[in-house]
Protein backbone atom coordinates (compact mmCIF):
# COMPACT_ATOMS: atom_id res chain seq x y z
CA UNK A 1 0.00 0.00 0.00
CA UNK A 2 2.89 2.39 0.78
CA UNK A 3 4.31 1.74 -2.69
CA UNK A 4 1.05 2.93 -4.24
CA UNK A 5 1.25 6.21 -2.30
CA UNK A 6 4.88 6.71 -3.33
CA UNK A 7 3.98 6.13 -7.00
CA UNK A 8 1.00 8.50 -6.78
CA UNK A 9 3.12 11.15 -5.08
CA UNK A 10 5.84 10.86 -7.74
CA UNK A 11 3.29 11.01 -10.56
CA UNK A 12 1.58 14.05 -9.06
CA UNK A 13 4.83 15.94 -8.56
CA UNK A 14 5.94 15.13 -12.12
CA UNK A 15 2.68 16.46 -13.55
CA UNK A 16 2.80 19.64 -11.47
CA UNK A 17 6.42 20.41 -12.32
CA UNK A 18 6.12 19.90 -16.08
CA UNK A 19 5.12 22.65 -18.46
CA UNK A 20 1.48 22.87 -19.40
CA UNK A 21 0.03 23.07 -22.87
CA UNK A 22 -2.85 25.36 -21.99
CA UNK A 23 -2.63 28.90 -20.79
CA UNK A 24 -4.73 32.03 -20.86
CA UNK A 25 -3.31 33.17 -24.19
CA UNK A 26 -3.94 32.93 -27.92
CA UNK A 27 -1.38 32.38 -30.68
CA UNK A 28 -1.71 33.83 -34.20
CA UNK A 29 0.71 32.89 -36.96
CA UNK A 30 1.30 33.75 -40.62
CA UNK A 31 4.00 32.93 -43.14
CA UNK A 32 4.89 34.90 -46.26
CA UNK A 33 7.22 33.66 -48.99
CA UNK A 34 9.80 36.11 -50.30
CA UNK A 35 10.21 35.93 -54.05
CA UNK A 36 13.71 37.03 -55.12
CA UNK A 37 13.92 40.07 -57.35
CA UNK A 38 17.35 39.98 -58.96
CA UNK A 39 18.58 36.55 -60.01
CA UNK A 40 22.12 35.82 -58.88
CA UNK A 41 24.59 34.35 -61.37
CA UNK A 42 28.08 32.97 -60.93
CA UNK A 43 31.20 33.92 -62.95
CA UNK A 44 30.14 31.63 -65.82
CA UNK A 45 26.68 33.21 -66.13
CA UNK A 46 24.89 30.25 -64.53
CA UNK A 47 22.02 30.99 -62.17
CA UNK A 48 22.89 30.30 -58.54
CA UNK A 49 20.16 28.41 -56.69
CA UNK A 50 18.63 30.16 -53.71
CA UNK A 51 17.02 28.73 -50.63
CA UNK A 52 13.42 29.82 -50.17
CA UNK A 53 13.08 32.65 -47.66
CA UNK A 54 10.06 33.42 -45.53
CA UNK A 55 8.73 36.22 -43.34
CA UNK A 56 7.04 35.05 -40.15
CA UNK A 57 4.33 37.09 -38.43
CA UNK A 58 3.68 35.45 -35.05
CA UNK A 59 1.70 37.08 -32.25
CA UNK A 60 0.87 35.99 -28.71
CA UNK A 61 -2.13 37.68 -27.07
CA UNK A 62 -2.50 37.28 -23.31
CA UNK A 63 -4.41 38.87 -20.47
CA UNK A 64 -1.57 38.19 -18.02
CA UNK A 65 2.09 39.17 -18.19
CA UNK A 66 3.91 36.49 -20.18
CA UNK A 67 7.59 35.95 -20.91
CA UNK A 68 8.16 34.03 -24.18
CA UNK A 69 11.57 32.35 -24.16
CA UNK A 70 11.78 30.22 -27.29
CA UNK A 71 9.99 29.48 -30.52
CA UNK A 72 10.17 26.43 -32.76
CA UNK A 73 9.29 26.80 -36.44
CA UNK A 74 9.17 23.74 -38.67
CA UNK A 75 10.96 21.67 -36.04
CA UNK A 76 13.89 24.08 -35.58
CA UNK A 77 14.48 26.08 -32.39
CA UNK A 78 15.02 29.85 -32.50
CA UNK A 79 15.62 32.52 -29.93
CA UNK A 80 13.25 35.41 -30.29
CA UNK A 81 12.76 39.11 -29.98
CA UNK A 82 9.56 40.22 -28.26
CA UNK A 83 7.84 43.52 -29.09
CA UNK A 84 4.55 44.73 -27.66
CA UNK A 85 2.18 45.95 -30.35
CA UNK A 86 -1.30 47.53 -30.23
CA UNK A 87 -4.31 45.64 -31.52
CA UNK A 88 -5.73 45.24 -34.04
CA UNK A 89 -2.64 44.21 -35.99
CA UNK A 90 -3.10 44.85 -39.69
CA UNK A 91 -0.88 44.19 -42.70
CA UNK A 92 -0.92 45.40 -46.29
CA UNK A 93 1.31 43.69 -48.85
CA UNK A 94 3.02 46.49 -50.81
CA UNK A 95 3.17 44.32 -53.95
CA UNK A 96 -0.42 43.11 -54.00
CA UNK A 97 -2.04 46.41 -54.97
CA UNK A 98 -4.61 45.97 -52.20
CA UNK A 99 -5.73 49.11 -50.43
CA UNK A 100 -7.61 47.32 -47.65
CA UNK A 101 -5.27 45.90 -44.97
CA UNK A 102 -5.57 42.31 -43.79
CA UNK A 103 -6.24 41.85 -40.06
CA UNK A 104 -3.67 39.54 -38.50
CA UNK A 105 -4.82 39.97 -34.88
CA UNK A 106 -8.34 41.29 -34.17
CA UNK A 107 -9.03 44.08 -31.67
CA UNK A 108 -8.61 42.71 -28.16
CA UNK A 109 -8.22 43.89 -24.57
CA UNK A 110 -5.31 41.48 -24.15
CA UNK A 111 -1.68 42.52 -24.44
CA UNK A 112 -0.38 41.53 -27.90
CA UNK A 113 3.27 40.54 -28.31
CA UNK A 114 4.96 40.17 -31.68
CA UNK A 115 7.42 37.25 -31.64
CA UNK A 116 10.24 37.65 -34.15
CA UNK A 117 12.47 34.57 -34.53
CA UNK A 118 16.20 35.17 -34.82
CA UNK A 119 18.88 33.08 -36.47
CA UNK A 120 20.43 31.97 -33.18
CA UNK A 121 19.30 28.57 -32.00
CA UNK A 122 18.35 27.43 -28.51
CA UNK A 123 20.66 25.09 -26.65
CA UNK A 124 18.55 24.21 -23.60
CA UNK A 125 14.92 23.20 -23.99
CA UNK A 126 12.29 20.93 -22.51
CA UNK A 127 11.95 17.46 -24.01
CA UNK A 128 8.24 18.07 -24.51
CA UNK A 129 9.07 21.00 -26.81
CA UNK A 130 10.85 18.65 -29.21
CA UNK A 131 7.84 16.31 -29.23
CA UNK A 132 5.40 19.15 -29.87
CA UNK A 133 7.65 20.64 -32.57
CA UNK A 134 7.60 17.35 -34.49
CA UNK A 135 3.79 17.50 -34.68
CA UNK A 136 3.20 21.26 -35.10
CA UNK A 137 4.53 23.95 -37.39
CA UNK A 138 4.98 26.46 -34.53
CA UNK A 139 5.60 25.92 -30.81
CA UNK A 140 6.06 28.81 -28.38
CA UNK A 141 7.35 28.24 -24.85
CA UNK A 142 6.53 30.98 -22.37
CA UNK A 143 6.52 31.60 -18.63
CA UNK A 144 3.76 33.10 -16.50
CA UNK A 145 4.97 33.69 -12.93
CA UNK A 146 6.75 30.41 -12.13
CA UNK A 147 4.80 28.13 -14.49
CA UNK A 148 5.80 27.17 -18.02
CA UNK A 149 3.26 26.91 -20.84
CA UNK A 150 3.27 25.83 -24.47
CA UNK A 151 1.19 27.21 -27.31
CA UNK A 152 1.15 25.45 -30.65
CA UNK A 153 -0.06 26.09 -34.18
CA UNK A 154 -0.42 23.05 -36.37
CA UNK A 155 -0.25 25.18 -39.53
CA UNK A 156 0.62 28.80 -40.26
CA UNK A 157 -1.79 30.79 -42.42
CA UNK A 158 -0.23 31.93 -45.70
CA UNK A 159 -0.04 35.54 -46.80
CA UNK A 160 0.45 36.54 -50.42
CA UNK A 161 4.14 36.49 -51.44
CA UNK A 162 6.25 39.63 -51.39
CA UNK A 163 8.55 40.51 -54.29
CA UNK A 164 12.05 41.59 -53.35
CA UNK A 165 13.96 44.22 -55.34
Amino acid sequence: MKQLYVVLLALTSALVSSAQTEGASRLYGYVQKQTPGTIRVDDNGNERPRQPQYNYFIYLASASKVHPTEIWINGEPHSLTVTQTPSPVQYTNPNSGQTKPQTLVPKTDRKVLQLTPSAAGIEHHFAKTVTLASKNQVVVLYRVNDKWYYKTLSKLKELSPVMMQ
